[in-house]
């Protein structure tokens, strides 16, 4: 906490007023700080209180956005292997514990909420047509240059359609960071719509534990995401994910900028983006998800999925009223992004 600080204000409704909330010094040692303002009403009435927050704004103030804190050294470097045929990452081994239940793939498709079954344009029935769903990434080229590998894949669908092509870049820094920057190209003349943009894994079920700083408590997405402010959460795989009536995409979070996974003695992932990202940990295969008509049929196979994105799309309203708006849709084009992975400890 840097200030802290009360007034009282009168203003009438739909009138405006100015407010000085004076100068704070913001330390070198932060890449950014949090102005968080909350109403609350002077005076009693019959349903709201003197502690009942009636409305609130949060600002994001720029700080040394060269800062990097200083990490601890870790015992050894993390072990990787890339795999020759899909030039995904298969494995990361840290003192010997593996952390990958399955590969680190690309990822364009996310089960089907109630909203995107309902979308006129897009959505889930156009995903599927394409076959996002089925997404499978054949090797080009692997290359090893140093300390970073390079992948190039071709993207197709189960129907052996071309979705696009991507590449991987993965490199392990002296300090035990792993880079992975990934460049998606899509074939604009067959892709007309994406549910998202990322990176899609498993780890073991043990890794449940989430810290993370972005929206929250709960989930948010690109259109719905106001109503979470950003802070330090601190959930799990489980409190993540929310029992809808038929099983469908849920637990996402916006705004992330760095997110870690653990277990209960405190061992796990750290993941920072280049940007703002958008993440989810579910007790559930995506598959599983999608397949499911209720939540009795939900299997656990003592994984955790973990997704990674640059970009998801909104989830607007089409069950009774407006699909996705534009601005809050997943543009067709090409992205570059990038996260870093580093153990806890």
């Amino acid at each position: 906490m840097l200030a802290k600080g009360e007034q009282s204000i009168e203003v009438a409704p739909h009138a405006t007023t100015e407010v000085s909330l004076g100068g704070v010094r913001l330390p070198w040692n932060i890449r950014e700080a949090y102005l968080n303002l909350s109403w609350t009403p002077k005076k009693k009435s019959a349903f709201i209180g003197t502690d009942d927050e009636v409305a609130y704004d949060q600002f994001v103030l720029p700080a040394n956005s060269q800062y990097r804190p200083t990490l601890a050294k870790l015992s050894e470097k993390p072990e990787i292997q890339i795999d020759p045929k899909t030039g995904a990452l298969t494995s990361y081994i840290y003192e010997g514990q593996e952390y990958l239940a399955s590969p680190v793939r690309l990822s364009l498709y996310r089960p089907a909420t109630d909203n995107d079954n309902r979308e006129k344009k897009g959505g889930a029935k156009v995903w599927r047509k394409l076959g996002l769903n089925h997404l499978v990434q054949r090797v080009l080229s692997v290359k090893t240059s140093g300390h970073t590998t390079y992948s190039e894949v071709e993207l197709l669908n189960d129907k052996n359609d071309t979705i696009g092509s991507a590449t991987f870049e993965y490199t392990i820094r002296k300090d035990g960071i792993l880079s992975v920057q990934t460049r998606f190209v899509p074939d604009t003349t067959f892709v007309s719509s994406l549910a998202r943009v990322g990176l899609v894994f498993e780890m073991p079920h043990s890794f449940n534990r989430v810290t993370y700083l972005g929206r929250g408590e709960h989930e948010t997405y690109a259109d719905r995401k106001l109503s979470g402010r950003i802070g330090i959460y601190h959930t799990d795989a489980e409190r993540m994910f929310h029992y809808y009536v038929r099983p469908q995409a849920t637990g996402n979070r916006t705004d992330v900028r760095w997110m870690q996974v653990s277990d209960e003695l405190e061992k796990g992932l750290s993941v920072w983006g280049e940007k703002p990202f958008e993440f989810s940990v579910s007790p559930f295969t995506d598959e599983n998800i999608d397949a499911a008509g209720h939540i009795n049929e939900l299997k656990r196979n003592g994984t955790v999925t973990v997704h990674l994105d640059a970009l998801q799309s909104g989830v607007g309203t089409a069950t009774c009223g407006p699909g996705v708006l534009a601005p809050y849709l997943v543009p067709v084009k090409e992205y570059l992004f990038s996260f870093e992975i580093r153990p806890l400890k």
